[in-house]
Order: C-alpha cells, then structure tokens, then sequence
C-alpha cells in the first residue's frame, strides 16, 4: 500500500503523461479510492494543474536551450550568443565584377580628368530580369597633353549589384550613450556602406577585426550590428570610445541593397558616363560572383566558434577556411592544404568553388587576397589561390536482379540507378576531400530495390581542359590516386589506360588523339582511315603511380575541351587538395541483367579497360 504522504512522480515533460502522474498520485490516497475522476469537477482543476506544469517545463526548457549559441534556434538569440564571441554575423553580399572602361580621346584639348563618381550605374540582365550594378568609390583617369586625338585610355572599375540608397538621421546629441539607429531594410551589404557626419566620414570599426584599443574618444568611427528585427544597426561612439553625435548632427547613410545571389553569372553590362559618349565597356574580367543573403542561423553557429579560436589571424589551414567563410559567402566548398605537401613550404594554397561557378575569377581572388587575406596572413607564409581541379568520376554499373521480384521492369530498374548517380553527387562526393568509396554506392544500389541481388561497377576517371590560342590552358594533371598498371607495356596495342577524344590541330586535315604506351610514355597519334598513325611517341609523361600526367609537346589543339579518361586502380577514388570528385551521369552507364541470363552475365563481365 502506497504511503499517504508519498510525493508525486516528477520524471515527465508530456502533457498526458503529467496529468496521468498527478492522478495516479490522488488514486493511492485513501481519502479518494474508487474517486471516478472522469467526470468530476476536480477533473478540471487537475487539468489546470496539468496545463499549468506543462507550460512551466516548455519555458524551462525554451529558456535553457536558448542559453547556448549550439541549441538556440531564434536568430536573435544566436547572434546575441555570437555577440559574446566578439563575432558580427555577415550581412547580404552584392554580386561583384570589375569592367574595363575604355574612353577615346577627342582632340588635343581633351585632357581634363575623366571622373567614375561612386554610384555610376551599370545595367545587366540574367534570365529575363535586370540588374543594376554601381561603383561604390570615385575612380579617375586622364589623357596626356601629348595623346593624339583618337588615342584610347583604359581603367579598371569594380562594380556592386544593388540599388543605391541614402537615408539622412538627425543626432539628438544625449552625450555619453552610444548613439543607434536602425535601417529598416533587408538585404542591405553594410561592407558597402558609407556613413558620413557633417560631411564628414566615418570609418566603419568590426570589433573582431580591428584593435578596439586604438580607438579614442576623438576617433571618427562607427559600429555595426544587426538587431532583433534583423536589420542592421549603426552605433556611435560615446566619447570614450569613438566620437559621440551632438544635437542637430546630420548622419547620411548611403547603402546598396542587394539581390544576393541572383546577381551572380552575368557576363554583359551596358552603361555611360556622363559627359562620356565615347566610353565603352571593353572587357568584362568575369562573371559576376560573391553575391549572397546574410549568414544563416546554422552559418553563425558554425563560424563562430571557428573565428574565435582562430584569434583573428591566419596561421593554421582552418584560420584560412574561416576567414574565407566568414568574409566570402558565395562558397560551396573551400580546401586549404601547406605547401609543404606539393614540396612548396612557406605557401598555403586555397582552393574555393564558388556557389555560382566552378572558380573563382580573377577579380574575385583579388579582391579576397587584398582586402582579406593580407590582413591576417602573417609575414611568413605566402598565400596563394588556385583552382579547383573537377575530377569527373565514370561509373560502368551492371545490376544483377531477381525478376520474380522486380515491381517495374528492367529499363525503369535502370532509370532509378541512373538517377542514383546524382543522389551520390550531392550527398556523399561533391566537396573536397570527399572520396568516393564503391561499397557507399553498392549500399544505396542495393536499398533501391528489394530485386537488386548484386552490382558489378567500374570506374574510370576525366579531367579536361579548355584551349586558347592553340595551346592548353592546362598542361599539368595530378589526380592524387594511383592508376591501373599491372606490368610494364600494359595494354600498350590498344593505347593503354589513358585516352583522349579526337581534336582538329592547327594545319592537319584529320583528327587527332592521345594514349600512353603503358612504359610512361603519353603518344600522340592522327586518325587516318579508322587508324592511328603515331606521329609523336613522346608527346608527355604519365606517372602511374602518383597519378599525375603532363603533356609536354605543343600539339597546336585549334579548340576544345579536350578530356583526359584514363583508368584508376583502386575502385574507391580519394580526393585530395584541390581536386572536386563528382559522377559524371552523362558520360556513366547502366546495364541490368536477370540473375538466370548466365551468358549475358559472361559477356557483359567487365575489365578493366575502357
């Protein structure tokens, strides 16, 4: 019998759960046995009770878990936790480009300074919309007194997606307090803002970057936060740290708010200068990048932590990675390995693949290398930026299945494997440093379809590079994985296991193609009538064990791509440094075969060879 005085049982969070406790609680009193609960006006009040405990536990709970920056899920809160951090969440970024402008000199008296005021308006268009583009800073070029009239003069610009805004405050003047005032607009890239005082300009201070020491009372500064309404928020200084506002000041505020990443990839613009007709935009040094929204909830919680601990310098590989991150949100994957293991040390190598392309351009590793990089980077060590290295993955499936238990037919079998092949893409490869492992795809090839009894899948590897001017853009491969040569001369007759598709070279009426001659030897060979006439046997070098290979004779390729496939020897293929594995499911195949078809089976046995 339970005692009279026995306590309810606290162990549950559920509503149900804690109305059952609270009941079970009053049934083992004597004063309440055989009470019928179900319909009595204590009923109700237990309800109360019940509602009462429930709610106290969810805000408990609630409470607790918005505490810390890992489990917090309000914006609000996570980016009050990264506060704490000394970290300033991103805000939206505007796409980038920078053009050329080219402007033609009239005469001889045309020689005053050709003005690029900030805010000079570019026009783009991607995918049926338009895009305005702006300078955020004053730009300058002038002739010479001795230019001929007709002598061209060229200057580089960069420009920001995003309509240009200015909104004006007037200060109050409460001394001692840090001023605040909130734009109330999204999207807007406060790394492009601008905010003046009486004409005056202020220099924007990001705690995490800059030495909060050196500020003084008299310092022309402001801050930048982000408030609970997740707009940003500009905060004056307070005469101790940085200059306070006085009565009637007059703060002008000029801003771009941006569309993120859908100005990204655009390879056109169009606009004038004033005063300019002759202007012309003569080259567009890339397409557009860097575009993005502010930094997601998850985004801030993970950099966060990383930015902290990197003390705000780069000196390891992950400070790198982070600045990056932190700084630069058009990255779907970043890698970042020392020089010391491609035998360069006192270099560190970062490769990014940017959300909107497979590398950064130009202008984009500029602008990452000076305005971010070179702030952290310590003396010693020599930054550089590379291009990823897209390493296409073919993959040669036969399916083995039982037809008995097959719900489709076999061509469908072979569509749900095809479409497999994506489904690797974006969840397990697709990243640096994320290897290709044949038994993960033989487990999803198997969960497909209770039929499947088995897979038999060969792999073989591509890269290509594209041609310029007859010549290739990249000469130089290494794959980081070892490649099938079981003895010297390998399959030497029938071109080895490496391969390249026909291609026109300059002054020859017939095709032209690549192989090795299993001896570390890559040939170069014409197509005459169905054959190959070898007409050099030591066009590069091909090492099998390293799996790097270089073309060393200038072959005179008139266009491309040109694609290297050459035949791995392991079936899982590991993805170092700068290289991007992904399946090629154009170029992979699919055969399935009915477990009884023993002859088709033998037939369709596959070697390794192409």
């Amino acid at each position: 019998m339970a005692l009279i005085n026995e306590k309810p049982l606290v162990a549950n969070l559920d509503f149900n759960d804690v109305k059952d406790d609270i009941l079970t609680h009053f049934r083992n009193r004597p004063e309440f046995t055989d009470y019928d609960f179900t319909g009595s006006a204590l009923n109700l009040l237990i309800d109360i009770l019940t509602y009462n405990t429930h709610y106290n536990s969810l805000t408990a709970n609630f409470m607790l878990n918005e505490a810390y920056l890992d489990s917090a899920v309000i914006r609000a809160n996570v980016v009050s936790l990264a506060k704490a951090l000394n970290y300033t969440p991103r805000s939206a970024s505007a796409a980038f480009t920078t053009l050329t402008l080219r402007f033609t000199k009239a005469d001889l008296n045309d020689s005053a300074p050709i003005m690029i005021p900030a805010g000079s308006a570019f026009k783009a268009a991607a995918a049926g919309l338009s895009f305005t583009f702006h300078t955020v800073e004053d730009y300058s070029v002038q002739f010479k007194k001795t230019d001929l009239a007709g002598t061209t003069i060229d200057i580089d610009v960069g420009v920001y997606e995003g309509s240009y805004h200015t909104q004006r405050f007037e200060a109050d003047g409460t001394v001692g307090e840090f001023t605040r005032y909130e734009i109330p607009q999204d999207n807007v890239d406060t790394s492009k803002m601008t905010v003046s005082v009486n004409g005056l300009r202020y220099v924007q201070v990001i705690p995490e970057e800059e030495n909060i020491f050196g500020v003084t009372g008299d310092s022309k500064i402001y801050f930048v936060e982000e408030s609970r309404n997740g707009y940003p928020v500009i905060v004056f200084g307070n005469d101790v740290t940085g200059d306070a506002l006085q009565a009637n000041d007059e703060v002008l505020v000029t801003y771009l708010q941006t569309n993120g990443s859908a100005g990204n990839s655009i390879k056109t613009f169009t606009g004038t200068v004033s005063g300019r007709p002759d202007m012309e935009i003569a080259v567009v040094n890339g397409p557009t990048s860097g575009g993005a929204g502010r930094e997601t909830i998850q985004e801030i919680k993970d950099n966060a932590p990383h930015w902290f601990a990197s003390q705000y310098r780069a000196v390891t590989e992950d400070d790198y990675e982070v600045l990056l991150r932190k700084h630069y949100p058009d990255i779907q994957a970043v890698s970042v390995y020392g020089g010391e293991e491609v035998y360069t040390p006192g270099r560190v190598y970062m490769a990014v693949k940017p959300k909107s392309g497979d590398k950064l351009s130009d202008a984009a590793k500029e602008i990452l290398r000076s305005q971010i990089i070179d702030k952290y980077n310590v003396v010693t060590i020599t930054p550089v930026f590379v291009d990823p290295q897209i390493v296409k993955v073919i993959l040669s499936t036969t399916v083995i299945y039982d037809e008995t238990k097959l719900v489709d037919n076999p061509n469908q079998l072979a569509a749900r494997v095809k479409n497999l092949y994506s489904y690797m893409n974006n969840n397990y490869i697709s990243n640096f440093l994320s290897t290709f492992h044949e038994s993960n795809f033989s487990y999803e090839l198997r969960s497909l379809d209770s039929a499947v009894l088995g897979s038999n899948t060969r792999v073989s590897l591509k890269v290509e590079t594209g041609v310029n001017n007859y010549l290739l853009d990249t000469n130089k491969f290494q794959l980081y994985n070892k490649l099938y040569h079981p003895q010297d001369g390998f399959k030497a007759d029938q071109g080895g296991i490496l391969k390249t598709n026909l291609f026109k070279r300059l002054g020859q009426t017939v095709q032209s193609g690549l192989d090795d001659d299993g001896y570390g030897k890559i040939r170069l060979f014409n197509v005459v009538e169905n054959e190959k006439i070898y007409v050099n046997y030591d066009a590069g070098v091909i090492n099998y064990e390293t799996g790097e290979f270089e073309i060393k004779f200038n072959m005179k390729p008139e266009e491309g791509p040109i694609e290297f496939t050459v035949i791995p020897e392991s079936f899982d293929v590991i993805a170092e440094n700068n290289v991007i594995l992904e399946i090629d499911d154009q170029a992979s195949t699919v055969n399935v075969i009915e477990k009884n078809d023993k002859d088709l089976m033998r037939y369709n046995n596959l070697s390794r060879s192409f």
